[in-house]
């Protein structure tokens, strides 16, 4: 094997951990755009899946649509890690609670520590799509955006197809993939609860989950598409 051969094998290589990385990033911003930069989106969903009735009925207590959107603000800020723990005080039935109880505060603190770690994955794979863009720079100059262009239309190809397959099963019935990802990722199995006694399965219903995945895909798919733009007109430049 010639030594150009060689080269562009590795230069495929490093397109497709570009590549790869890029689109986790997007994939996490798009996560992150739904579920902090959207104003009102929280109230929204509450009211459109009649939150507060539905408290009332299961659990019998009266809780306000202000005191909910409160208690989604303090705890979205403890999953960032911008506040240490989740002790929400709210006024129910007239009078100031706690909102979450113990099993509630164990199974958020299972999903702050996936939400930090993401977090985390995202500034890394961003330090190295710089090293790797800089790294290709030294090396061919002009060339590596047409490189790394071209590798992320292939690669993004791929996983977009892999993403819309993945995005038709999971409407076509979201129950079983919910519970598939929450099998998978809380194994100790500390995310059922009776609605009956959890405040927090009748604040975040399975359509608000539904609601909120369809928005991360849709926001995810129009990022790589203008990411894709962009790859192509870099592989097409001489």
């Amino acid at each position: 094997m010639n030594g150009t051969k060689m080269k562009k094998i590795f230069y495929s290589i490093l397109s497709v951990l570009f590549s790869l990385q890029l689109l986790f990033i997007l994939l996490i911003s798009s996560f992150e755009a739904v579920c902090y930069w959207m104003p009102g989106y929280y109230e929204q969903e509450f009211r459109k899946y009649q939150v507060a009735e539905e408290m009332a009925a299961w659990t019998g207590e009266k809780i306000s649509y202000e005191s909910l959107d409160e208690v989604i603000r303090q705890t979205m800020r403890y999953l960032r890690g911008e506040r240490e723990n989740l002790i929400v005080p709210v006024e129910i039935n007239g009078r100031e609670q706690e909102f979450y109880n113990e099993n509630e505060k164990g199974h958020m603190a299972d999903v702050r520590l996936l939400f930090l770690r993401s977090i985390t994955l995202r500034a890394l794979a961003c330090l190295n799509c710089l090293a790797i863009l800089a790294f290709l720079i030294i090396l061919e100059h002009h060339r590596a955006l047409t490189i790394l262009g071209g590798g992320f239309l292939r690669t993004g190809a791929v996983l977009l197809l892999l993403a819309l397959l993945l995005g038709a099963a999971t409407a076509n019935d979201f129950t079983r993939y919910f519970t598939i990802f929450h099998e998978i990722l809380f194994r100790q199995g500390n995310w059922l609860f009776d609605p009956r006694q959890s405040r927090m399965i009748n604040m975040l219903p399975e359509g608000f989950f539904s609601d909120t995945a369809l928005r991360i895909l849709l926001v995810f798919l129009a990022s790589t598409a203008l990411f894709g733009f962009v790859g192509f007109i870099a592989s097409r430049r001489k």
